[in-house]
């Protein structure tokens, strides 16, 4: 079913259901025995306001064609949302496919962020870019730039290996920019245009990283970035939120990270 809805690659399906897939925080419809509609959950931490908090990201929710608009969806997600209340989270969160899909389950915009672009007449930094994945270079610039900005993900060398694990399966690749030979920043981005990541401490470094993924893919390239990046961009609300404390508030400012499923 989740290769038939999102036209998944079997690769990354297989990689899913092995490293991802939680059936005790997911919930599905069936008819007979065949699954006909499902909401899956993933826990997580989130760093917010200075706090790391439980939550749980929601992915895979999805109907077959010919049982949509039953309200199946709407009766998972409650279920789903009723299990993170009861089991601690502080709250649930997703991509949403359109802004209003969840507002009725009381989601709202979070992760203040742009949409920021590629462009091959910007003069740059000199930075160094080396191509790989050096982990503790990569975990690094992700931590200290967590610090600083809310909404995101909170990883361990285990997790970033694990998030990349996912982003291999389309064939990823990443670099990484080094001034000094401290890194200070790196983007994650594959062949055909899509960018995964992009972090930085400097917003020198963001335009220099995204300019060069660019230029070695030779198309134009699209990324979350903090609106604090120093490129110009499109405003972007990149995940919704479910919140059930007071922990925090939204818009979460500057959550920009695409977090891997």
């Amino acid at each position: 079913m989740w290769r038939d809805i999102f036209e998944e690659a079997p690769a990354f399906t297989s990689y899913y259901f092995e490293k991802r897939f939680h059936p005790e925080h997911s919930f599905g419809a069936f008819e007979a025995d065949r699954l006909v509609a499902m909401a899956q959950g993933r826990p997580t931490e989130i760093f917010v306001e200075r706090k790391v908090l439980p939550a749980l990201l929601v992915a895979g929710v999805s109907t077959l064609p010919e049982y949509r608009r039953q309200g199946l969806m709407h009766k998972l997600m409650t279920l789903l949302i009723d299990h993170a209340k009861s089991n601690g989270f502080a709250c649930c969160y997703l991509h949403p496919v359109t802004e209003s899909l969840y507002a009725s389950l009381g989601f709202r915009n979070g992760t203040d962020a742009l949409i920021a672009g590629s462009d091959g007449t910007r003069a740059h930094e000199a930075f160094v870019l080396k191509e790989g994945t050096e982990w503790d270079d990569i975990l690094s610039v992700y931590n200290a730039v967590l610090n600083t900005h809310d909404g995101m993900q909170m990883r361990d060398a285990a997790e970033l290996l694990t998030v990349f694990a996912d982003y291999a399966t389309e064939d990823a690749r990443t670099l990484i920019a080094y001034e000094n030979e401290s890194p200070v920043g790196y983007i994650c981005y594959s062949a055909d245009g899509s960018v995964f990541e992009l972090f930085a401490l400097r917003p020198s470094a963001y335009a220099c990283l995204l300019d060069e993924a660019a230029k070695r893919v030779k198309k134009d390239l699209k990324a979350i970035a903090p609106v604090d990046c120093g490129i110009a961009g499109e405003r972007h609300y990149s995940m919704q939120y479910l919140v059930f404390c007071d922990a925090f508030r939204l818009p979460l400012k500057n959550g920009f990270c695409r977090l891997a499923y």
